[in-house]
């Protein structure tokens, strides 16, 4: 997730110069050219740059060069082009200036052209004809005096979910501009997004005709489409506990925040903006599925899975009767939340000897139905694993149990993956499931036999093969790996620590590499400098 401070921000360089394809750039002057040397860009990308003009006001731009067509007619640029935007909160969406060229509308020859104020994003639609020498060189400076200088801060992410959340900590300051621009379209170019805002305490102010209130401090969420044009989606500026839920944005989004030069005293505390994946926050109905492993739902009837959500349900064989013998284990996830609470609305299973019992790092709870008390129990977690077990007398009906997020957020972690497995035959598993550990990850993999219902004289083996982890000079855990073994007891917790407390980076440090039990957890966190490592691999099977 993404976390501001007051730190400047030059230039981002969260990818590599050879495949990004935007940047967020603060100067006075300057020439951007795209493709950079030595860069490659494919066919149809978009490329995004915001420029923050640092002690001046009014740009002057001129291109040097511009050849951009894919060898077609392309008379209204929408084939390929490179399109200018002021961004300002000083005139409506509708009177924005901008400029559009291409190969068949150039720009003035050998002249400059102007764009008011001190932030701009250029955005280049490449052909999806281009050649290897398609590309373009924009020039810029500023050439007015600013008299009250403004503070200019940005930053660019790929990342697909993410938390914004400024001012960390108290009022934000007057006389700012801040940029985040957000481009995934490099990853997936149909990704369609999320966006929640929250917690809008920013100072209101209008022209006196109500057409414009937010003329003093305002946030804005401009969204670029898939052709490159610029969209404003959301402008807002006063104070409310509503959020707004802006929902199928495309892969590449710009938030701006600008605020005015006049201090005043409790002038608002900001916002956040939370986006993930279209239905990872806001789903309500479990999907259909036709994926061998299905995305996560906020929704489950089953017996196990993955749930994702800021609030969401298992119903488990509600006003059915449940076997003995039953194992079900859920990983409940709320992406950059810290905290979980968990209601036990409806449950019909037997007093003490069946139970829900609920794990995140370190810390366990249990549903009794005889106690009014354990109707409810918190999480401290972003993630949580929910494990129902009968045993092999009486039996009774299943259960309804809600989970939603507590309403702080937890900005540790960007990344995320959560796998669950039933086990059936000897199964081969791995944490993150493909490719290399990610900066600022947290993942999970759950592994439990398949359910025989046949008591206690079976059990499900695990072989730790790798653990590949991230350590430092000195020899200390940069990434660490969390396993809990899940063991047959009677009644109460079945859940046991296999790992210490502070998790291990080493193949060596387990006490064996083979796990006995019905079923076992791994957690999984990273540091912010990890660099080629594979993570963990287990061999699991049922005797």
């Amino acid at each position: 997730m993404l976390a501001t401070s007051n730190a400047e921000i030059k230039i981002s360089e969260d990818l590599d110069q050879e495949t990004r394809c935007g940047a967020s750039i603060e100067a006075d002057s300057g020439s951007l050219t795209v493709p950079n040397s030595g860069q490659t860009i494919a066919p149809g990308s978009i490329c995004i740059f915001t420029i923050h003009l640092q002690t001046t006001n009014t740009f002057r731009l001129n291109i040097s060069s511009l050849d951009i067509s894919g060898g077609e007619r392309d008379e209204d640029c929408s084939e390929a082009a490179v399109r200018i935007y002021a961004l300002t909160n000083l005139v409506p969406a509708d009177r924005r200036e901008s400029y559009t060229f291409c190969n068949d509308s150039p720009p003035p020859p050998g002249g400059s052209f102007y764009l008011s104020g001190n932030l701009a994003t250029v955005i280049y639609q490449a052909s999806q004809n281009a050649s290897q020498n398609s590309g373009f060189t924009l020039n810029f400076d500023g050439i007015a005096f600013q008299p009250i200088p403004t503070i200019h801060e940005s930053s660019y992410s790929s990342a697909t979910s993410g938390l914004i959340r400024y001012p960390v900590v108290g009022e934000y300051e007057p006389n700012r501009v801040n940029t985040w621009l957000i481009k995934t379209s490099d990853a997936n170019s149909n990704l369609e997004l999320d966006v929640i805002i929250e917690r809008v305490d920013i100072e209101e102010c209008g022209n006196g005709s109500g057409n414009n209130t937010c003329l003093c401090d305002a946030l804005i969420v401009y969204e670029i489409t898939n052709t490159g044009i610029l969209e404003e989606r959301a402008r807002l500026c006063g104070s409310t506990e509503e959020s707004l839920t802006i929902e199928k944005l495309g892969p590449n989004f710009i938030i701006a925040f600008f605020t005015d030069y006049i201090q005043v005293p409790g002038q608002g505390s900001g916002f956040q903006i939370l986006y993930a994946p279209f239905n990872s926050l806001t789903t309500t109905q479990p999907p259909s599925t036709t994926t061998d492993r299905p995305p996560p739902s906020n929704y489950s009837s089953s017996c196990g899975g993955v749930l994702e959500g800021i609030e969401g349900f298992i119903e488990y064989k509600l006003n059915e009767t449940y076997v003995n013998y039953e194992r079900c284990l859920w990983t409940i996830r709320t992406p950059f939340r810290s905290n979980i609470q968990f209601d036990l609305l409806e449950a019909g299973y037997e007093h003490l000897h069946d139970n829900i019992q609920i794990w995140s790092i370190g810390k366990w709870c249990e549903f009794d139905t005889n106690s009014q008390s354990s109707y409810f129990a918190y999480s401290s977690s972003t993630v949580a694993f929910v494990f129902f077990q009968s045993d092999g007398a009486n039996t009774g009906t299943g259960f309804k149990l809600r989970f939603r997020v507590g309403y702080d957020y937890d900005n540790s972690h960007v990344y995320h993956e959560d796998q669950s497995i039933v086990v059936e035959n000897r199964t081969v598993a791995r944490l993150p499931e493909s490719g290399l550990i990610q900066n600022k990850e947290l993942s999970t993999l759950s592994v439990i036999g398949q359910n025989p219902y046949s008591g206690l004289d079976w059990s499900m083996n695990v072989n730790i093969t790798t653990v590949d982890l991230e350590v430092d000079a000195d020899g200390n855990c940069v990434d660490r790996l969390h396993l809990y073994q899940i063991v047959q007891r009677p009644i109460f917790n079945h859940l046991k620590r296999y790992t210490p407390y502070i998790g291990i980076c080493r193949l060596s440090e387990l006490p064996s590499e083979t796990i006995t039990g019905i079923g076992l957890f791994a957690i999984l966190t990273s540091g912010t400098n990890t660099s080629s490592k594979a993570g963990l691999a287990l061999e699991a099977w049922q005797d």
